[in-house]
């Protein structure tokens, strides 16, 4: 078998619970073991963010063969760590980096768990071509700043997350979306009326907004770079329908037939929603796209009584972070990436 094909071994693994206490065990997860892993990872997630394993599943539209999961449970059989290694499949960094994720219960820190756990993901993405690892750390997780900072990474992008009450907004202080967006000749519609308007070829159509929609993706700030193409289209089109995309609160901005702005929308089933991305075409910004997309989600939502609205935006993203403040979104403390180099 070729170098790097099989992320850990039986031995490997072996050498990786030795490092810790004796009462827990590790293993690689599987996608049974995906209820008790999104139960534990749900734990220190904001309400937006949780989610099940029947929708991580069917969401799983990225193929990732070299990704690793790695879990540790004691014996009762609850789970008290979980890792991650990932070069994000399609979506994989130009740049060679690869994404490591890793939380211990609290009562299991400083007892050697997380330190054998992420020794063994690092040295998956080593064997496997990474040139560094990159790891997110929440503001309010001051251990895990210790933590990454000791074990020889360093800070150097922040991401925010914000949201909004969904039922407190008020959007009759904003003009109406689509009354503004007339005056510059431009159509809002949701994702699941534009299939019904292209339903006589829906495939020419997913494949112009993939191609429309690559570069808006590309042009928002990351902590990594971006592949300069998008995936190859069925692939593409899997991940766009399966990766949770709600229908009616995704809305695209048209002038003509030609898309120049989108916002993706999931909703979950805890009545909370998340934006995974928002985006306009250069060419038509500084007209307040983004805004009116943003207003028209926010009023479907309203009606169906969702809750709590979140995002993401990365601190250099001040023209969306500027907008999310207009509409009343709230911040949490910052969440540093840090990097640190492969030899």
């Amino acid at each position: 078998m070729a170098r790097g094909t099989e992320p850990v071994r039986r031995v490997e693994l072996d050498a990786v619970a030795r490092g810790m206490p004796a009462e827990l065990q590790v293993r690689r997860g599987a996608d049974n073991d995906l209820g008790r892993i999104v139960e534990f990872q749900n734990r220190y997630s904001r309400p937006s963010q949780h989610t099940t394993a029947e929708v991580l599943l069917r969401r799983k539209t990225n193929p990732e063969p070299l990704g690793l999961t790695l879990f540790a449970e004691d014996v009762a059989g609850s789970v008290v760590a979980v890792g991650t290694a990932t070069d994000g499949g399609l979506m994989r960094a130009a740049d060679g980096s690869w994404r490591l994720s890793l939380h211990v219960a609290d009562r299991w820190r400083h007892r050697g768990v997380g330190t054998a756990l992420l020794e063994a993901l690092e040295a998956h993405a080593r064997a496997n071509a990474a040139t560094r690892v990159v790891v997110a750390v929440r503001a309010t997780d001051p251990e895990g700043t210790a933590y990454a900072l000791h074990r020889g990474y360093r800070a150097f992008h922040e991401r925010i997350d914000a949201y909004v009450d969904v039922r407190a907004f008020d959007g009759s202080r904003f003009e109406d979306p689509a009354v503004s967006m007339s005056r510059h000749g431009i159509r809002l519609a949701t994702y699941r009326d534009l299939l019904r308007e292209n339903a006589a070829d829906i495939e020419a159509f997913q494949r112009a907004m993939i191609s429309a929609v690559w570069p808006m993706f590309r042009d928002v700030p990351s902590p990594v770079a971006l592949p300069e193409t998008p995936p190859p289209f069925e692939q593409g089109r899997k991940m766009l329908e399966g990766a949770g995309l709600d229908q009616t609160a995704t809305v695209l901005a048209l002038k003509g037939r030609d898309i120049i702005g989108i916002t993706v929308t999931t909703v979950n089933e805890n009545g909370s929603a998340y934006t995974t991305f928002t985006g306009v075409t250069r060419a038509e910004r500084g007209l307040g796209i983004a805004l009116a997309l943003k207003l028209e989600v926010l009023q479907v939502l309203k009606q169906r009584g969702t809750k709590l609205f979140g995002t993401t935006n990365d601190k250099k993203n001040g023209a969306m972070r500027r907008i999310n403040e207009r509409l009343g979104y709230v911040p949490d403390p910052p969440t540093t990436m840090y990097a640190k180099a492969l030899a």
